[in-house]
């Protein structure tokens, strides 16, 4: 789930309104607004007091997504960049995203297999 979806969910279950959020987080309804329609992301000291107003991990708020272990780690900053927009990207193309990523992890462990049976 993105991030933009939590929020909205851990508020719409905590019974808040939008500015009443704005109100407990010392914010304004325009930005918890921007937040929710994934337009502005949150900074880091807003996460924070997030994750405490709403009583939940900052883990929980900004990496953990359903079947999804939050012990993945990627050292790329660029590909997780990457990652990051094709996130934002219409199903269809997530699909294809996803395709060409399944062909060049088959065509490497393909290649690994030939270099181990060399060796």
């Amino acid at each position: 789930m993105a991030l933009k979806e939590k929020i909205k969910e851990l508020r719409v279950k905590k019974g808040w309104s939008q500015g009443q959020l704005a109100i407990k987080l010392k914010a304004g309804q325009k930005q918890i607004s921007a937040y929710e329609r994934g337009i502005n992301i949150p900074s880091t000291e807003m996460l924070i007091k997030m994750s405490e107003i709403f009583d939940v991990s900052l883990d929980y708020l900004v990496f953990e997504a359903e079947g999804v272990s939050t012990n993945i780690k990627i050292k790329d900053r660029d590909l997780l960049k990457q990652f990051e927009i094709i996130d934002n990207l219409n199903d269809n193309d997530k699909k294809i995203v996803k395709e060409v990523l399944n062909l060049v992890i088959l065509k490497n462990n393909f290649q690994s297999l030939i270099n181990s049976s060399n060796s």
